[in-house]
C-alpha cells in the first residue's frame, strides 16, 4: 500500500512539475498539423520520443510521419477514457520526460541520444519499482496499439487486412 501511495505521489509531482515547465513542440512543425484534445504539445513530444524508441525497427508508421500519427491516435484514444486515466497517462509522460533529471542528468528524455533513451526505457522495463515497470508496459501498449491499428503496418506482420 505504501508503494502505491508513493507511486501516486510521484505521478502527481511529475504532472505538476511537467505542466509548469517551459513547453516544447514537436520537431518540424508537426504540432500545427495535429489537432490534440488531451495531450499538450510537450506531452506529444515525449510520447513521440518514446514511440520511436519502443517501435524502433517497426515500419513504416512509426517513422513515416515522424510519429505524428501515433500521437494523434493516442490522443483520440485517451479522449475516450475517464478523466482520471487521462490524468495518469499525462503524468506518466511527464515522469518519463523528467526522469533523467531525477538521476542528476541535465537533460530531458526527449533530448537524450537514442542509446540513452533505450537505456532509460530498459531500466524502467526491468525496474524493481512496480510504478516504473507498469508505466513502461502502459506506454509500450499505447505505442503498439497506435502502430498496429495503422493499415501501413499490416504487411510487416503478414496481415492482409480485414476480410470485409
Amino acid at each position: 500500500m505504501q508503494v502505491s501511495a508513493l507511486g501516486s505521489m510521484g505521478l502527481a509531482v511529475a504532472l505538476v512539475v511537467g505542466e509548469h515547465t517551459l513547453g516544447r513542440t514537436l520537431p518540424d512543425g508537426l504540432t500545427q498539423s495535429l489537432s490534440l484534445v488531451v495531450l499538450s504539445p510537450s506531452e506529444s513530444t515525449t510520447l513521440r520520443a518514446v514511440a520511436l524508441r519502443v517501435l524502433d525497427g517497426a515500419t513504416p508508421s512509426a517513422t513515416l510521419d515522424g510519429g505524428a500519427a501515433i500521437c494523434q491516435f493516442v490522443d483520440r484514444y485517451l479522449a475516450s477514457l475517464p478523466v482520471g486515466l487521462r490524468r495518469d497517462v499525462r503524468a506518466l509522460l511527464h515522469l518519463v520526460e523528467l526522469f533523467p533529471l531525477a538521476q542528476l542528468r541535465m537533460s530531458r528524455f526527449s533530448h537524450l541520444r537514442t542509446d540513452e533513451q533505450d537505456a532509460l526505457l530498459s531500466s524502467w522495463q526491468d525496474s524493481r519499482l512496480a510504478l516504473l515497470r507498469q508505466g513502461f508496459q502502459g506506454l509500450k501498449s499505447l505505442c503498439c496499439l497506435a502502430h498496429y491499428q495503422d493499415a501501413r503496418s499490416f504487411a510487416s506482420i503478414g496481415y492482409s487486412g480485414p476480410l470485409l
